[in-house]
């Protein structure tokens, strides 16, 4: 400021004449510098106010960091969980219905009955049930039947198969739906019916000791309609008189034995390596009299004790013995 007094002192003693212009050219450069020194002093405030706040934002910038990457870990596992969730869900209802139909089903597609020309039936049922229930309380008689279906279920996986339903000590299964496959639905059921028999002739009651599982198995082959019945608990259900003839097939037989009708008889007979037997004319209960066959063996089977009945020669497996 003084410096600035004394150049305006020497320009009014130097240039009277235009020592009110130099003095208003003083003045504003004085007026500049004092908003420059102002705003130095602010822009050192600002420089200061950003050091100190550095460290606060970078640490709160940190903790937002690690609470997104928690959130993203937390959002991934429930992701997860959902993600099994559903795959439980449905397998889940793949095991009360067809895949094919569960699927339909997931993607609300109406499921109209379906008409099938051709499939084979097949029912069982345990020999001695009701005398087997009077040995047993209530709870034995669950886990014996679980115990047994068990076995049962495990070793329909190796078919192309579909279980139906069980009804206390009723096994029903098909062979030829949803999906179609031509003519080796009888073929399927009939090796499905040897191996089922093999295994339980072999189990024992756990709770009776040295007394064998005893069943009997009936099948037939024809037409049948298929569709899903209820909402609360969908059912895949088949109606027809094939399913009416393979049940009476089951009631007619004897155990440990497999009873066929003439129209599955003379499917497998695309498969000639099957051993059937005539049975003769039976009558069945709301049918008359029918020609039936007892299915007693494989060929293959019989001939090679080591082998496997899923391993036996079928078209589309291409397998030997």
């Amino acid at each position: 400021m003084s410096l600035s007094a004394g150049i305006v002192k020497i320009i009014r003693n130097d240039h009277r004449g235009e020592g009110n212009v130099l003095l208003e050219i003083v003045v504003s450069l004085n007026n500049n510098l004092n908003l420059h020194e102002m705003d130095v002093k602010i822009s050192i405030c600002i420089v200061v106010g950003a050091i100190v706040m550095f460290p606060v934002i970078v640490l709160l910038v940190y903790r937002l960091n690690k609470k997104l990457q928690s959130f993203a870990i937390s959002l991934t596992n429930k992701t997860y969980d959902l993600e099994q969730e559903r795959k439980r869900t449905e397998q889940l209802l793949y095991q009360m219905l067809p895949v094919s139909i569960a699927k339909r089903m997931m993607n609300n597609t109406p499921i109209e009955p379906e008409y099938f020309e051709s499939v084979t039936v097949y029912f069982s049922d345990i020999v001695g049930f009701t005398t087997i229930c009077s040995k047993s309380s209530p709870m034995q008689v669950i886990y014996m039947l679980n115990d047994l279906y068990s076995v049962i279920d495990e070793r329909i996986e190796k078919f192309d198969v579909y279980k139906v339903e069980t009804i206390g000590d009723a096994y029903m299964m098909v062979s030829g739906l949803p999906v179609r496959n031509t003519d080796q639905h009888a073929s399927e059921i009939a090796l499905m019916s040897l191996d089922i028999l093999e295994i339980v002739s072999q189990s024992q009651i756990p709770h009776i000791p040295g007394e064998k599982w005893q069943i009997r198995i009936g099948i037939n082959t024809g037409s049948v309609v298929a569709g899903v019945v209820g909402t609360k608990m969908p059912r895949y259900c088949l109606f027809g008189n094939t399913v009416n003839v393979a049940s009476r097939m089951e009631s007619t037989s004897k155990p440990g034995m497999i009873h066929i009708s003439q129209s599955t008889k003379i499917a497998l007979e695309h498969q000639p390596d099957f051993l059937v037997e005539p049975r003769g004319e039976t009558i069945i209960k709301g049918k008359g009299v029918m020609l039936t066959f007892w299915l007693l063996d494989h060929q293959k089977r019989r001939n090679c004790s080591h082998c496997l009945v899923q391993d036996i020669f079928i078209d589309q497996r291409n397998t030997t013995c």
